[in-house]
């Protein structure tokens, strides 16, 4: 039953990465934009220094959670050690005599550590989530004063 679980989260991975690829395509470079743009370099190097000019403490609380994430990450990578959809469709009988879906793999993907759960997503949401949280306090609190002096 754990390996009929394993071979079930992997193939709707696999399928989750066909449909993607193919009805989004075109959309490639923005994906790749997202991922990279948060990724745990980019925040430290890029994000944290404009957004420590903004708002101090949000800065700080940003790096925390790419730090605290991206541990967390590691971790569960350690215990779920998800196998990547690029390799598993390559070494799997799970397919038997069909044919075995084509995706393709980017430089971003090739890697060879577990792939469950993703690094990427799971970073670029914590680190979005964030941003987004403080950017919204930020504006809200302003709102709140410029309509009290009206």
């Amino acid at each position: 039953s754990e390996e009929v679980f394993a071979v079930t989260n992997v193939d709707s991975g696999v399928s989750s990465t066909t449909y993607l690829q193919t009805h989004y395509s075109h959309s490639q470079g923005y994906f790749l934009l997202v991922s990279m743009a948060t990724d745990l370099r980019n925040t430290f190097f890029l994000l944290f220094p404009i957004w420590f000019h903004v708002q101090q403490a949000e800065a700080v609380k940003l790096v925390w959670v790419a730090v605290v994430g991206d541990w967390v990450n590691l971790m569960l990578k350690w215990l779920l050690f998800g196998e990547r959809p690029y390799w598993w469709v390559q070494e799997t009988g799970f397919y038997g005599n069909s044919s075995q879906p084509m995706i393709e793999q980017f430089p971003m993907t090739c890697e060879t550590g577990p792939g469950s759960p993703s690094g990427h997503a799971m970073g670029a949401a914590a680190v979005y989530y964030t941003m987004m949280s403080s950017l919204l306090a930020t504006l809200l609190k302003e709102e709140g004063q410029r309509i009290r002096r009206w």
